[in-house]
């Protein structure tokens, strides 16, 4: 018994009916084990902001340098006080003592042996005399300048003075293989002198 369809026809329909059954077949089985997939898939538990973020590095500790060590500073001595020794003799070695400002002394007293004698315009000044073998001198400190009053050399002495500067005047007596230096200056607001003996 012959077929009524053509070939073609019949290979589509042959097709699209085992299409039909698979997709029906799948459906089926699809609805059948629904159940089973959800109830073995857990719910989907929401994650916190914290969660998804990545975990910070801990900063390294900065490394602190250890303090430097502080070592008192020098302070000036008095040997920064410039010579002022005449060019004829050599100058005295020692420099005065740093001390701190006295006040101001009354008239007719004495400080470290000079005279205090008061002034007319109220101020004071300083006078005093040496005595060496060599011979004699006198000076006078007026407003924080030295002044030489009198230098008198004895015998075969001869007598040099030295003043660079204002504040700071120096007598030698001196002859063959001796000499006597005066060294005077205002110094730490106070009159001061030393006197050396050079042999």
């Amino acid at each position: 018994m012959g077929s009524r369809w053509p070939v073609g026809v019949r290979a589509v329909l042959y097709v699209s009916g085992w299409a039909a059954a698979t997709a029906v077949a799948a459906t089926v089985v699809w609805i059948g084990l629904r159940p089973v997939l959800a109830a073995a898939v857990p719910e989907p538990v929401p994650l916190s902001l914290e969660s998804v973020r990545s975990p910070a590095v801990a900063p390294s500790r900065p490394v602190v340098p250890p303090a430097p060590s502080r070592t008192p500073s020098p302070q000036p001595s008095a040997s920064s006080v410039p010579s002022a020794a005449p060019s004829t003799g050599p100058s005295p070695s020692r420099r005065p003592p740093a001390a701190t400002p006295n006040p101001k002394p009354s008239p007719y007293e004495t400080v470290e042996g000079w005279q205090v004698v008061p002034e007319k315009d109220g101020s004071v000044s300083y006078l005093r005399s040496f005595a060496t073998s060599g011979g004699d001198a006198v000076i006078r400190i007026a407003a924080e300048t030295v002044h030489l009053v009198s230098a008198t050399p004895r015998g075969t002495y001869q007598v040099a003075v030295s003043q660079t500067e204002d504040n700071r005047l120096v007598v030698q007596f001196y002859d063959t293989g001796r000499q006597f230096i005066i060294d005077t200056m205002w110094w730490q607001e106070k009159p001061w002198a030393q006197v050396s003996d050079v042999s």
